[in-house]
């Protein structure tokens, strides 16, 4: 009881708190104009970074800000191009309450209080100006927090035509809300960039695991079946044999785990957010290993080839993400694996070594299928949609 009283009166604060900060911003220009950007706050290498650059470069008349914090790694290269926000500072508290438009990567990122302030505007459609989710990948299942009125929007940016079909279908926002744009990303795929002999891991996180402690997370069948990989023997020896490389990311909710993994040799190694970049590691390498993860998309988008290894599908789709349009096996740009066995995940990788990392057919043709143009645009399109909405 104790517990549910503070949680009232924390929302009843932050309602009182926005409120302030909201008729504050009724006495001062200075934000009504502003372009509030954010990720997590704690990092700046997604669609809306790449969208806050695009406009300090091609459109400087637009007056823009990026929340981010001053410890963040990716803090200097924001401050050399425009103007940063310290999150959940004053200037933060005014600018969110005033900004005529607020984009981001994550519902209500741009928010002093993300979780709150989306319960808060879910009921009483709360925070004003023009709210834009960039997106941090293409969504293929059903996340339950991006359906209205969970989320309440003015421009959702689609990338894929069965996204797109999918969430004007299914997740209940007004018409015209959802469109088919494509991420930000998608522009520096085809930048010119080195391509190494190197074999990408990157699964994404699980919703049972985020908040386990480090006896616990060992115990997992994901930390085993991942571990087991890097230590293979047979992987070992397919990578020394094909002079390959493999690196192991986790998803940004388990980097904290990071340390836990052990590579099997100099060949294996374990990157985090400290001294890698996502969209470099998927530029450079020539072979994805991934589970559910969006990222799927990009490396689709470049037409190399991928496989999905769900050693935990029944679990996944009970405890995480509902089932969407997308299906695997018959959408999908790559084989799916569905047992924890490491010798089929090893056999694709020995057979793609064999076929120098060439997408098959079938799947470049369900990448064909699946992005409705690929071109080079998308930073200025995005900008074009949400400049039709002022």
């Amino acid at each position: 009881m104790v517990k549910k009283t503070i949680n009232c009166m924390h929302y009843l604060w932050l309602l009182v708190q926005y409120g302030f900060f909201f008729v504050l911003s009724r006495f001062t220009k200075k934000y009504r104009d502003l372009w509030l950007f954010s990720e997590r706050t704690l990092d700046a290498r997604d669609n809306a970074w790449l969208l806050f650059r695009h406009l300090r470069t091609a459109h400087p008349e637009i007056p823009c800000a990026f929340v981010i914090d001053r410890e963040s790694p990716d803090y200097e290269k924001v401050r050399a191009i425009g103007k940063t926000i310290q999150p959940g500072s004053f200037e933060h508290n005014l600018a969110f309450a005033a900004a005529g438009v607020k984009i981001s990567t994550h519902i209500m990122g741009f928010a002093p209080d993300r979780y709150r302030f989306a319960i808060l505007d879910r009921y009483l459609s709360l925070v004003k100006g023009k709210k834009v989710m960039l997106q941090h990948g293409v969504t293929g299942n059903l996340p339950a927090e991006l359906r209205f009125p969970r989320a309440r929007l003015d421009l959702l940016v689609c990338s894929t035509v069965p996204e797109y079909e999918m969430v004007c279908r299914d997740f209940g926002h007004p018409a015209g809300v959802a469109q088919l744009i494509g991420m930000c990303r998608f522009d520096q795929l085809f930048s010119p960039h080195e391509i190494k002999r190197q074999v990408l891991i990157m699964p994404t996180w699980r919703k049972t695991l985020k908040d386990l402690d480090a006896e616990a997370f060992l115990q997992t069948d994901y930390y085993r079946c991942i571990n087991g990989l890097l230590s293979d023997a047979r992987l070992l020896s397919i990578l020394e044999t094909y002079d390959l490389k493999a690196v192991l990311y986790l998803h940004f909710a388990l980097q904290h785990r990071s340390s836990l993994f052990r590579a099997g040799s100099d060949r294996v190694e374990i990157r985090t957010i400290h001294d890698a970049d996502i969209q470099g590691l998927l530029k450079e390498s020539q072979l994805l290993i991934t589970d559910y993860s969006s990222v799927q998309f990009d490396f689709a988008y470049m037409e190399k080839p991928l496989l999905y290894w769900q050693f935990d599908e029944e679990a996944f789709f009970s405890t995480q993400y509902g089932r969407g349009q997308f299906d695997y096996r018959r959408d999908g740009f790559g084989p799916v694996i569905d047992t924890a066995d490491t010798a089929p995940v090893l056999d694709f990788v020995e057979a793609e070594a064999r076929n120098q990392m060439q997408m098959l057919p079938e799947y470049k043709e369900r990448s064909k299928i699946c992005f409705a143009e690929k071109r080079g645009d998308h930073c200025e399109q995005t900008f074009r949609a949400i400049r039709s909405l002022l």
